[in-house]
């Protein structure tokens, strides 16, 4: 799918609630309400010095978001920096809207002079793989059966 563009969320953007909303819902594991899922992303977009919070649109429409962040929420590994929170809404899930997010979230990390990334997987590894990540690790995250994975920039 081409068209699709990617932002920087700030405090005042406009859909960090859309983004906070999608949070709460598909990231249950976090166990986080959208009311606090908002603060926290308020937070977050206000100080970028640590990371960054990014949204997709297609044709002016909020389709996805991923976060590049130091450090992942109870991590079982001691890495730093982690692509956080991919998600893209349904009806463009398939048609480049993660990897545009994924792209867009490298970037980032280059433009901050990383040189490596990290992430947990519970299902996706595959997706990963096909942009370049490699599978580092098998674990157990939170009960589930993870692939921790690194993509050097």
């Amino acid at each position: 799918m081409t068209g699709i563009q990617t932002f920087i969320v700030r405090p005042d953007t406009p859909e960090l609630a859309v983004c906070a909303r999608w949070r709460a819902g598909a990231f249950s594991v976090l166990q986080a309400s959208f009311e606090e899922e908002l603060r926290s992303l308020e937070l977050f977009t206000s100080d970028q010095s640590h990371g960054v919070a990014l949204i997709a649109k297609a044709d002016g429409e909020p389709i996805g978001t991923c976060l590049l962040v130091e450090s992942e929420i109870e991590p079982n590994h001691d890495v730093s920096p982690w692509l956080a929170g991919l998600f893209v809404v349904p009806e463009y899930r398939r048609k480049g809207a993660g990897a545009a997010l994924v792209a867009a979230i490298e970037d980032q990390a280059r433009q901050r002079k990383l040189s490596r990334l990290y992430l947990y997987t519970t299902d996706a590894a595959g997706f990963y793989a096909r942009l370049g990540w490699l599978v580092l690790d098998r674990t157990n995250w939170k009960g589930f059966d993870t692939a921790l994975m690194v993509r050097n920039l």
